[in-house]
């Protein structure tokens, strides 16, 4: 429970930090596509870090699901790749440098290993004992 109290924490933080910075200071620095970006990217990671709040709260349960604590797992890693994979092509143009080639493949892969967390928890509402 504490993992994923953190997780929500961690990724929480980090998606309304970005979120301001895109509403308030990017402006100055970043096209308005990067802008698009890192939108894009802190609103799905700000979801994601209150589902991690919802993961934990079962996690702390008398008998919590593994495919719960599998779905949390999943969106932890989803979120990092999904969302951070947008901040890096949004902040490296600011280098000058153009952001390697395979981050372009990290987004989608992000947004794979999110859907397929919402599955796991669609399973883990069919499964006897599930909270």
């Amino acid at each position: 429970m504490r993992k994923f109290l953190s997780a929500a924490g961690f990724h929480g933080a980090m998606a309304v930090g970005f979120g301001a910075w895109a509403a308030h200071g990017a402006q100055a620095v970043l096209p308005p596509q990067a802008i698009d970006w890192v939108k894009t990217g802190a609103s799905y990671q700000l979801w994601h870090a209150l589902a991690l709040l919802g993961i934990a709260a079962l996690a702390g349960s008398r008998q919590p699901v593994r495919l719960v604590t599998i779905s949390g797992l999943v969106f932890c890693l989803g979120a990092l790749l999904f969302s951070g994979s947008l901040y890096v092509l949004a902040l490296v143009p600011l280098d000058g440098e153009v952001a390697p080639s395979w981050v372009f493949y990290l987004t989608p892969l992000g947004g794979a290993l999110l859907i397929f967390g919402w599955v796991l928890l669609f399973l883990a509402g069919f499964k006897k004992g599930s909270v």
